[in-house]
């Protein structure tokens, strides 16, 4: 069977063996119904042939029409897997939303992309429309910690001449500190003609970040 949405089993050192479902190919104008049932009937012939995963990892969620499918995809999988484990990634941008956030308390890890949370460039490089409040957003990520029981972790990806700058690094540092994950990752975006941030830069973001008490990692 061809998936579309469903990635094969993949291996991750943090996560587990883990079934890959990706949003983002979909589209908007898709028969929600359709989708739906073809993304479960994907995951479950990938379990069926290649056994049940650590977790099954969603991401290219947003807070339009993919939500909805998220949320029926979730019941169908616990309908028949009731123990499986779910896991989401998500942009930053939609956790502003009280009622957009509540959709993923059920899951069992929340990984958030937060790339700065400086007022002047939050919208550009977390990639959030304009119409996103820099302070509700982390506001709402606070709030979602303390209610939520699963494991959540924040994703930073540094971007050589963007957000490189040890200031985010010391207001990221902050941040988490109020947030308390259960760990952070930290990675270089090299990707649409990005350059490696320099070595002097890597090396200072480990020492800053290295008494952090939770569990950091590199991806550089």
């Amino acid at each position: 069977m061809e998936y579309r949405f469903v990635k094969a089993l993949e291996s991750d050192f943090n996560l587990g063996n883990l079934i890959s479902v990706d949003f983002s190919s979909m589209d908007e104008d898709s028969e929600l119904i359709s989708i739906t049932e073809e993304i479960f009937n994907e995951i479950r012939d990938c379990i069926k042939t290649r056994g049940i995963p650590s977790l099954i990892w969603f991401k290219g969620i947003n807070e339009s029409i993919n939500l909805l499918n998220f949320r029926s995809i979730i019941k169908k999988v616990k309908a028949v897997y009731p123990n499986q484990k779910i896991g989401i990634y998500l942009n930053c941008a939609i956790f502003q939303d009280e009622y957009l956030r509540e959709n993923f308390y059920t899951c069992d890890l929340v990984a958030i992309n937060l790339n700065t949370v400086d007022i002047s460039s939050f919208l550009k490089i977390n990639r959030c429309p304009d119409s996103i409040n820099t302070g509700k957003v982390l506001e709402g990520i606070i709030e979602f910690r303390k209610n939520f029981k699963g494991e959540l972790g924040i994703y930073t990806m540094f971007l050589s001449d963007i957000n490189d700058t040890i200031e985010n690094v010391n207001n990221l540092k902050k941040f988490l500190l109020e947030l308390m994950p259960d760990y952070y990752s930290i990675s270089n975006y090299t990707l649409d003609g990005f350059n490696p941030v320099s070595d002097e830069f890597k090396n200072q973001v480990k020492k800053i970040l290295e008494d952090l008490p939770f569990k950091v990692i590199f991806m550089f």
